[in-house]
């Protein structure tokens, strides 16, 4: 009699992205040779099917046919567009919401032509950058050039089982060289320099929905043109984009005929300086009429863009010996050196409202990277500064809000209240002391790490912070509302007011 001996079901899980002995956990591949005939086996997969088989090592172990893939590929997908994907500020979280529902709605309902698996592998992809301590969100949904995306992966993936490939990046040159006309920039990367019309709903009522896509595409980060205004303002009138090498650096939006403003990458209503000449050239040229908004941005920036000449003049020298002491005099904040080589400085700002140390050609982090003590107040708003390197004291308030930075490094002790709103750090690390009030809001906040003492109020409502680590007293109230924190996680902490709660 002829044995013929099959592959164990422990075989095949180790080829089929399963954990070891998946089914039976407690028993020996050795010594029990159970046989799965049902069990899916990798080289069943073609296509998209297989590149997410790849990509997600699904546990193709557990599905008997296609429909248990395609079941599994679905609440996988589902998982990624219910997650709640919080940005930098609330403006970016509701444009992340509001894109990411048009895409999962599309991809997942609308397009029958789309397994579940396509979903999850298109789903994932315009997903994987959005982080807390960002600005991005989904690209415009354009389905023409979706559907271009997908069917190279299938194509490429069935020819070749081990095709690599970067949708996120495949769809967004795609999406550029289509709006741009430009096959040359998919291919290689590089794109115009040059202006873009985008035509409103009554000078282009045939493709309007096709502009409004265009629009969201080239539009930057933080213009709300990037998601839920690009179709009211395009409905209102023209909107043109300065792009420099491919990326959007001005935009400006008409009301009717005229142009309404002007707007640069800060989106603070004020006309960069280094393009207005740009600016100024395109509306001669073209005849461009102004309503009184834009006006009076074009008059501030002329009034600024002396100012910014000079001092560029002015610390020509310094800038490019990395003076610090020199540019911190400049702007008038004192400095002193210890024998060290570290500074003290009075306080640290931007230099105005108007333009920052970056507009002036200055390199923050150079001019920070020796500071050790601010004895006064420290306002990191428009900051290009990601860490604080060596410093260690700051003897007014400090003020994180808007800020980029991540990393508070070695500083122990803020003099007076710490605002962290829209900040971007997510523990203190070594901050002990608060002089003053502490505000968590709408903040990155989780840990308070060795933070001991806060002086004031300490606002934890619509925080995120769920470790007070060290915490030991707080001499005025703790405000929870809507806070993953309890009434009783503060039982062991010296309140010198009250606990503000919903908590009964």
């Amino acid at each position: 009699m002829q044995i013929t001996f099959t592959p164990t079901i422990f075989q095949k899980n180790r080829q089929n992205n399963c954990p070891k002995n998946a089914a039976y956990p407690n028993l020996s591949p050795l010594k029990y040779d159970t046989v799965s005939f049902s069990a899916m086996k990798k080289n069943e997969f073609e296509g998209i099917d297989f590149a997410v088989v790849e990509k997600f090592k699904a546990p193709i172990c557990n599905f008997n046919s296609n429909k248990d893939f395609q079941k599994w590929a679905r609440e996988k997908a589902l998982g990624i567009a219910n997650k709640n994907y919080d940005g930098r500020s609330e403006e970016i979280k509701i444009q992340r919401k509001h894109m990411l529902k048009e895409w999962s709605d599309y991809v997942l309902n609308q397009n029958d032509a789309y397994t579940a698996s396509t979903a999850l592998l298109i789903l994932n992809a315009i997903t994987k950058d959005l982080k807390p301590d960002n600005d991005k969100i989904p690209p415009a949904l354009n389905k023409g050039v979706l559907a271009d995306c997908i069917n190279e992966i299938d194509e490429n993936t069935r020819k070749d089982s081990k095709y690599q490939f970067d949708l996120n990046k495949m769809y967004n040159n795609k999406l550029r060289a289509f709006y741009l006309d430009d096959n040359r920039c998919a291919a290689t990367g590089e794109y115009e320099t040059k202006w873009v019309i985008i035509p409103s709903r009554t000078h282009d009522p045939e493709n309007f929905d096709a502009n409004v896509d265009k629009l969201k595409t080239l539009s930057y980060k933080t213009w709300c043109t990037k998601s839920f205004n690009a179709r009211p303002y395009l409905s209102k009138g023209d909107f043109h984009v300065y792009l420099e090498n491919g990326e959007p650096k001005i935009g400006v939006r008409f009301h009717k005929d005229k142009i309404k403003e002007i707007q640069g990458e800060r989106n603070n209503g004020m006309i960069p300086i280094n393009y207005l000449d740009e600016i100024e050239n395109h509306i001669k040229n073209n005849n461009l009429p102004l309503e009184n908004l834009a006006n009076k941005q074009l008059n501030k920036a002329h009034k600024i863009k002396p100012i910014i000449t000079k001092i560029k003049a002015d610390l020509n020298e310094a800038i490019g010996n990395n003076d610090t002491k020199a540019i911190f005099k400049y702007f008038k904040i004192k400095v002193t050196e210890d024998k060290d080589g570290y500074l003290t400085i009075s306080h640290y700002k931007q230099p105005s409202r108007d333009y920052s140390f970056y507009e002036l050609g200055i390199n923050e982090k150079k001019l920070f990277e020796k500071v050790r003590t601010i004895s006064g107040h420290a306002d990191f708003e428009n900051s290009q500064i990601i860490d604080l390197g060596n410093l260690e004291t700051i003897g007014g308030f400090a003020s994180f809000k808007n800020s980029q930075i991540k990393d508070l490094g070695n500083l122990k002790s803020i003099g007076l209240y710490a605002n962290f709103k829209n900040s971007q750090v997510t523990d203190l690390k070594n901050l002990r002391s608060i002089g003053g009030d502490a505000f968590f809001y709408n903040s990155k906040v989780e840990d308070l790490g060795k933070l001991e003492f806060i002086g004031g109020d300490a606002f934890f409502e619509n925080s995120k912070v769920r470790d007070l680590g060290k915490l030991k007293h707080i001499s005025g109230n703790a405000i929870i509302f809507d806070s993953p924190l309890k009434i009783t996680d503060f039982a062991k902490i010296k309140i010198g007011g009250s606990i503000s709660s919903t908590q009964i």
